[in-house]
C-alpha cells in the first residue's frame, strides 16, 4: 500500500510523486546555482585579465562588500514583493559582483593550487549535499545551532583580522570548513522539504533563493579550504 504525503495545500499526493516534485525542485535549485556560478568565474577570469579593473575593485573593495550585502538582504527580505524575474536577475548581478570580488584574491595564488581547492571543494559540497539529501536524520532543529556557529565564526573573522594571530586563522579556517559543510546538508534537506510547499510562483522564487543559500555555502567552503590548499604565486 503506498503512504500519501499531505501537502501544505491540503492536497494528498503519494510517497513517490512528492519525491519526484522534490528531486524536481532541487533540480532547479542546482541549475540556478550552475549558472550563477559560470557567471562569477567567468567575471572574475575576466577581471584579472585587466589592472585597471583589479585596481578599482581594490580601492572600491568596502563599496563592493556593501552593495554585494546590500543586494542578499534585498532578495531575501523583499522576496514577497519581488518577482521571480527581479529575484532571478538580483541573483546574476550578485554573482557579477562575487566575480569581481574574486578576481584580486585569485590573483594571488596558483592555477594548481585553485583547481586542487575548486576539486576538493566541488567533493565536498557534493557529498554534503547528497547526504543531506538521503539522510534518515532530521536536521530541521539544527537551524538556530548553525546560526550561532556562523555568527560566532564571523566575529572571530573579525577579530582576528586585527590581532593577526597565524594560528587562531587556521583554527578558524577549519571550523569554516567544518560550519559550512553542516550548513550544505541542512540546506540542501531543507530545499527538499520545501519542493512540496506553495504555489509555482513560490516554488520558482524559492529555487532561486535556495540557489542563493546553497551558492553561499559553496563560495565560503572554497574560501576557508583556500587557506589550506593556496599556493602563492
Amino acid at each position: 500500500m503506498d503512504s500519501y504525503n499531505t501537502l501544505p495545500n491540503g492536497n494528498a499526493v503519494d510517497s513517490q510523486t512528492a519525491g519526484m516534485m522534490a528531486r524536481a525542485y532541487l533540480n532547479k535549485v542546482y541549475a540556478w546555482m550552475a549558472v550563477t556560478m559560470l557567471v562569477t568565474a567567468g567575471t572574475a577570469v575576466y577581471a584579472m585579465q585587466s589592472s585597471e579593473i583589479l585596481t578599482w575593485i581594490v580601492s572600491n573593495i568596502w563599496l563592493m562588500l556593501i552593495g554585494s550585502i546590500g543586494i542578499i538582504l534585498v532578495m531575501i527580505f523583499a522576496a514577497r514583493r519581488l518577482t521571480a524575474g527581479a529575484l532571478g536577475v538580483l541573483l546574476m548581478v550578485f554573482a557579477v559582483a562575487e566575480g569581481l570580488l574574486f578576481g584580486p584574491i585569485l590573483c594571488h595564488y596558483t592555477q594548481e593550487s585553485l583547481g586542487l581547492t575548486f576539486a576538493c571543494t566541488a567533493g565536498m559540497f557534493g557529498a554534503m549535499s547528497l547526504f543531506g539529501a538521503m539522510t534518515g536524520i532530521n536536521m530541521g532543529s539544527w537551524g538556530r545551532g548553525l546560526m550561532m556557529a556562523l555568527i560566532g565564526l564571523i566575529i572571530a573573522g573579525i577579530a582576528n583580522a586585527f590581532w593577526g594571530n597565524g594560528l587562531t586563522e587556521l583554527i578558524i579556517s577549519a571550523a569554516g570548513v567544518i560550519i559550512f559543510s553542516i550548513l550544505t546538508a541542512y540546506d540542501t534537506q531543507k530545499l527538499l522539504q520545501e519542493g512540496l510547499c506553495g504555489t509555482e510562483e513560490e516554488r520558482s522564487k524559492g529555487a532561486i533563493l535556495g540557489a542563493l543559500s546553497l551558492y553561499l555555502d559553496f563560495i565560503n567552503l572554497f574560501l576557508y579550504l583556500l587557506r589550506f590548499l593556496g599556493r602563492d604565486e
